[in-house]
């Protein structure tokens, strides 16, 4: 009679923890499993083939332009190809062409949109004549492929006649100059400390200063240091200056990343002259 309860006992205790065990298997251990499987499949699966990019022959059509050597149609074209499909994978090659066919323009002595043809006459010097025609001393000398800042009566200068203005990407990172409100040329930023500016907040200032520097000392335009001096874009907003990084320090060494934003050194010498005093910054 013991014995038959014993066994009673044991089946009942059995039959109970069974099921507890098999509930826990379906709850606990088999999804687990699943899961393990699923993402070992995911893993070793190829991955999904992009969707097909629609707007490819556009910008190969308005490549096709530049190389038959259309500039400005060219030019056009991707901007208007910027514009219409702002999601293609060929947008930061159609940006690249548009920068690179707007600096062709302006740093060469030929024609070009946004040129002025002006001479020389007694008592001019670069910085009169920028002055005269509202451009800057730099932009012109490296607009007409000057060998010195010496002019002479009776020489004949493009002068480069833009509109500039700056637009500051946070999330991009980039900088993008505009003329006349369309892209002019796209830069990265490698770095971008805003001071006291929240990492949403936009700001609106201006270029309140520009300065080059070499060593210690501001170089002037002209002089022995100002080829290769630092360039500073100082702005009105408090202690925020656009700066390029050179690639080495006073001692030889690689140079640390300064503070501010930064571009890079050769791209700080390119925007430099094609910005002024009071040109319009946004950082968004």
């Amino acid at each position: 009679m013991k014995l038959l309860k014993f066994l009673i006992v044991l089946g009942l205790a059995a039959a109970i923890f069974g099921t507890a065990g098999y509930f826990a298997y379906l709850l606990y251990y088999k999804p687990a499993k699943v899961e393990q499987a699923e993402a070992k499949a995911a893993a070793e699966a190829p991955p999904p083939t992009p969707p097909p990019d629609y707007s490819i022959p556009a910008f190969e059509k308005a490549l096709a332009l530049q190389k038959a050597g259309k500039l400005l149609e060219a030019r056009d074209a991707m901007l208007n190809f910027i514009a219409q499909y702002p999601q293609s994978t060929k947008l930061a090659a159609a940006k690249a062409v548009v920068g690179e066919i707007n600096t062709g323009f302006v740093f060469t002595s030929g024609p070009g949109p946004d040129k002025t043809d002006y001479t020389v006459v007694a008592g001019d010097s670069l910085i009169k004549v920028a002055l005269k025609t509202k451009s800057n001393a730099e932009l012109i000398l490296r607009s007409n492929n000057l060998a010195s800042i010496d002019l002479s009566i009776g020489q004949q200068l493009r002068i480069p006649q833009l509109e500039t203005t700056l637009v500051l990407d946070r999330q991009a990172k980039t900088l993008s100059l505009m003329n006349k409100g369309q892209l002019f040329k796209e830069y990265p930023l490698l770095a971008m400390d805003i001071p006291g500016a929240k990492s949403k907040e936009p700001v609106t200032t201006t270029v309140k200063d520009k300065i080059a520097i070499k060593g210690a000392e501001r170089a002037a335009f002209g002089s022995r240091d100002y080829v290769g001096s630092e360039r500073w874009l100082m702005l009105a907003q408090p202690n925020l200056v656009i700066r390029g990084r050179p690639d080495v320090d006073a001692n030889g060494q690689p140079a640390p990343m300064p503070s501010g934003i930064v571009v890079s050194q050769e791209d700080i010498e390119e925007i430099f002259p094609l910005v002024s005093r009071g040109t319009s910054v946004t950082i968004q």
